[in-house]
């Protein structure tokens, strides 16, 4: 095996609750070029959030209208992650990759590929915050709590 490069941690920061229609989506940044991914990059993935939320209704499964979107400047170009809780206890996932020399967002995830370590320390916490808030109260969930439940690390 080898690696190329040692980890070295990226800023994550949560930036907005984003409301689209119904949907409350949970915007979060990662970038290597600078602490926050740049203005551009957000508004552009912002732009598809209708049309990437099509595919919530893929499966006959609850959705809650509650998604994370993760914009994430990295060495290829530029990611958008959006996943949203489906059927209590379970993520539906798409990745989008704008490369460096495009204008546009290509799905990028039709072959697998999920996530990276630095998406997966978002992914952690959003996962305990869904167990905590809402999950373990499932007789009454809190989802302005788990709404407010954000992470801002460098990790």
């Amino acid at each position: 095996m080898k690696i190329l490069k040692p980890y070295i941690s990226r800023p994550i920061r949560f930036i907005e609750l984003f409301q689209w229609n119904e949907w409350k989506i949970k915007i979060y940044s990662i970038s290597i070029h600078n602490e926050i991914v740049s203005t551009e990059n957000i508004q552009q993935a912002k732009l598809n959030v209708e049309k990437w939320l099509q595919t919530s209704n893929i499966y006959n499964l609850q959705t809650y209208s509650i998604a994370t979107l993760i914009i994430h400047e990295g060495k290829e170009g530029c990611f958008a992650i959006i996943n949203w809780w489906i059927d209590e206890n379970m993520l539906q996932n798409f990745v989008y990759l704008k490369k460096s020399s495009e204008k546009e967002f290509a799905l990028f995830s039709d072959n697998g590929i999920v996530t990276c370590v630095w998406e997966l320390a978002i992914w952690w916490h959003e996962r305990n915050a869904w167990v905590k808030h809402v999950l373990m109260n499932n007789k009454n969930p809190d989802v302005k709590a788990y709404l407010n439940d954000s992470l801002n690390h460098d990790l």
